[in-house]
């Protein structure tokens, strides 16, 4: 029985020390100081990117005057807001570890760098992976290298359309116009005249109907954006007008996928096939016949 006694005693002493020690650990972590910044730029002033990639394009980014990016170059396009916010929280990171002494950038694949992004002024290069950090990749500043967690790379050094915005039609849009093969709305003194292929028997031309046919556009949303293949045969032309612009566009197909092209953008659109009915019909309305059954 005493034997029991003392051995229960031992176990408790142990798990007593064992919570000392974890909390005395976590003590130390959470008093442990902040490493300052990677860098000191504030990503609210950043008026301007730029990607330099080895053997493809470089990419412009800019932010207009209503602080909304754009892509300038080599295509002009609203970007991607999550992708610059990637960009940006980089210059904020604060888990890197600084490399000491003299240095050989050609080691690191510094010299020249892989990839590059510059921030207004500050310019950031990217070298290789490490061999021994799993995920982790050499960028220099200035004069310094650091060794940090690469989640920027395979965007820098990806496809120049993965920073165009997926939204047709841009930042808040609003029509004013809009022309398709068969509809022709107009928007006068805050309401919307129709001119139509399809009579009212055939399809809902009221106020509600055609609203939100104006909302599915301005709030439409595409799958994915690629190069636009000239060779695409258009069913027919939408014509759009903005506040601050007009935007043109071929349906280039309607099956198995919905793709507008933007040609004098040199892009295509592709999205889900039941966006079909949502972006270029009104709804259709119900036989009277059936209605009374």
């Amino acid at each position: 029985m005493r034997q029991r006694w003392l051995l229960n005693l031992a176990l408790l002493l142990v798990i007593l020390v064992l919570a000392a020690l974890v909390f005395s650990t976590i003590e130390k972590e959470e008093n442990k100081p902040e490493s300052p910044k990677l860098t000191d730029i504030k990503k609210e002033q950043v008026q301007n990117i730029r990607l330099e990639r080895a053997d493809k394009e470089a990419i412009f980014l800019m932010k207009d005057a209503l602080g909304f990016w754009q892509m300038t170059a080599p295509f002009n396009l609203p970007a991607k807001h999550f992708y610059i916010d990637r960009l940006l929280q980089f210059l904020s990171v604060r888990d890197y570890k600084q490399l000491e002494g003299e240095l050989n950038l050609a080691d690191f694949k510094l010299e020249p760098p892989l990839a590059s992004i510059k921030f207004d002024q500050l310019t950031v290069a990217f070298g290789n992976n490490s061999p021994i950090g799993y995920g982790q990749r050499y960028v220099q500043i200035k004069e310094k290298v650091y060794l940090l967690t690469d989640n920027l790379y395979n965007i820098v050094s990806g496809d120049a359309l993965a920073f165009a915005s997926l939204s047709l039609l841009g930042n808040n849009p609003k029509i004013t116009e809009l022309k398709m093969p068969d509809y022709h709305l107009i928007l006068k003194e805050g309401k919307w005249t129709l001119n139509s292929t399809f009579s009212s028997d055939e399809v809902d031309t009221s106020a509600d109907a055609i609203s939100a046919l104006i909302d599915n556009w301005q709030k439409a949303s595409a799958v994915s954006v690629a190069p636009y293949h000239a060779d695409s045969s258009a069913q027919g032309e939408i014509d759009i007008t903005l506040l601050d612009q007009v935007l043109h566009f071929s349906i280039v197909s309607t099956t198995p996928d919905l793709v507008l092209a933007q040609a004098e953008k040199g892009v295509q659109y592709k999205f889900y096939v039941n966006q079909v009915d949502q972006l270029l019909h009104l709804p259709t309305k119900s036989n009277g016949k059936n209605n009374d059954k």
